[in-house]
Formats: C-alpha cells, structure tokens, sequence
C-alpha cells in the first residue's frame, strides 16, 4: 500500500512556545486530523527536531499534546525514534548505525571551534550542559554587525568542518523560542545528520517521491528540507522574513495553520 509523509519542524512549528488554554481547541482539532490520516490514509507523520528528545517529551506534555508522530528525529535529526505499539518511542537502531558511519568527538569540536575564535577574535558560546554522548553540539554566535560578514564567518566554519566530516548548521536564532536577539544557532553533527538527511532516509524507507511529502518549517534550518519536497509551507507566525518570500505560508498561525494546510493535503491525495 502507497505511503504519505507529512513532515514538521517542532517549535514554533508543530510546538507553540506560547501555548494558552485558548489554543488547546485548535490543537485538538489538528490531532485528530493526524489521528484520522494515519489511521485512514496510510499516512507516516515525523518530527524533525533540532532539540534533545528529552526536550521534546517535556514540551509535548507542556502542552498536553496527545498524538505522538510515528516517528521522532532529535538532536538536529542526528538521532532517531520509532513509537511502538504501547506508545513508547526507542531510539531506531539502523539510523544510529547511518549516522555514526563517520567519527564524532567533543575534542574534534572543540578543536575547530578553538581555531574558528582564534581566527576571527570571536566566541561561540554553549546553549546547554553536554551529556557524556553527543551526537549535537550548540552553540549561540552572536551577530558582528554585519549580516554578511556573520555568514561569510559561519560558511567559513563549516568548510573547516567539513574537512573532517563534521557538519555545521547555522540560522537567525528565534527569541520566540527562547533564544536570544540578534545572534545564530550553531550546530555540530556527524556529517550523517541534519534535516535533509533524515527526509532522504524516510523517504527511502517508505519508498515515497519527494514531490509527494508534504512538510512544515520556520526557520532557516527548515530550508533545505522544504526545497527538496514537493508541498513545502512556512509558518505565518515565522518571524523570518526571508524564509517567508521563499515558501508558501500556511493561512494561519501554529496548530490552525497546520490543520489546515493537511486537511487540503488529505483531500487532494484522496482525489488523485
């Protein structure tokens, strides 16, 4: 039987930061129709993350979310979570496998990081404790006046990265979601990570074209995912411009938005 992938970035996409009691409505409302379509039309929901899966667990109960996607990908989609049958997720052992293809160390990053600030008389600034294992790293670079010059600097620390066969993901942070102003998120996976990585993997798992998936994002980090699938939208609440010029917009904003761009989804594959 044929799949249907709809895909979401998580906070400030699928996740409101700001969720109020007078929001649950539309959330509810959302959820059931996920509910519906995985249930009716073989539909395979997936959040692509760039938050720790802990993170994530907390923030849904926040929000008392009740559906919980098929599939989870943390930590910038390095790490991936399957929902069994009981309504617990595992971690998917065959993407970890994909994923630690290449070597990945703290001491690696730090090294990059350190020749970066020495370069540049810049600091990268942590966002969070690291655990003993990592498969992300973040950081907070803040703005040095001059936009292009910040992305002629960060594109410089992925080409150093790059060398070694570690990633770099960078975009304007969102205060929206807790990040500070006027600064970008820096993130370091094994180069066997990131959101595109994990659509490709999806997609070969359920053999699904990319012109068939339907996706939602906010951010900068959402951008090479959306322009490699067939029915991209960014969020009206998106508070980055750029992204918005380059993508369709979702009618309206968080969980009514979303609702209502899968249910014109639903019916359209139903006609087909």
């Amino acid at each position: 039987m044929k799949h249907h992938l709809i895909l979401f970035d998580f906070d400030e996409t699928y996740y409101k930061h700001a969720t109020t009691k007078e929001d649950i409505p539309d959330l509810r409302k959302l959820e059931e129709t996920l509910e519906q379509a995985v249930k009716n039309d073989n539909v395979i929901t997936a959040f692509l993350s760039g938050s720790i899966f802990p993170n994530i667990m907390k923030k849904m109960e926040k929000a008392e979310m009740k559906f919980k996607p098929q599939y989870i990908f943390s930590d910038l989609c390095s790490q991936m979570y399957q929902l069994d049958d009981s309504g617990e997720y595992h971690e998917y052992k065959d993407y970890e496998e994909a994923v630690s293809e290449t070597p990945f160390t703290k001491e690696k990053v730090d090294e990059i990081i350190h020749n970066f600030e020495k370069k540049y008389d810049v600091t990268l600034y942590p966002q969070r404790e690291y655990r003993e294992k990592e498969t992300l790293y973040e950081f907070y670079f803040y703005s040095q006046g001059s936009q292009n010059e910040d992305i002629k600097m960060l594109e410089d620390l992925q080409k150093e990265a790059a060398s070694f066969d570690y990633a770099v993901h960078f975009n304007k942070t969102n205060p929206l979601a807790g990040d500070p102003e006027n600064a970008y998120d820096v993130n370091f996976t094994p180069k066997n990570a990131g959101k595109l990585f994990a659509v490709k993997y999806l997609l070969d798992l359920f053999d699904v074209p990319a012109t068939e998936v339907l996706g939602f994002g906010d951010s900068g980090n959402d951008e090479t995912y959306l322009s490699y699938i067939g029915h991209p939208f960014v969020m009206s609440n998106s508070t980055d411009d750029e992204m918005k010029e380059q993508f369709p917009n979702t009618k309206y904003d968080y969980y009514k938005g979303l609702d209502d761009e899968v249910k014109k989804y639903l019916k359209k594959i139903k006609n087909d």
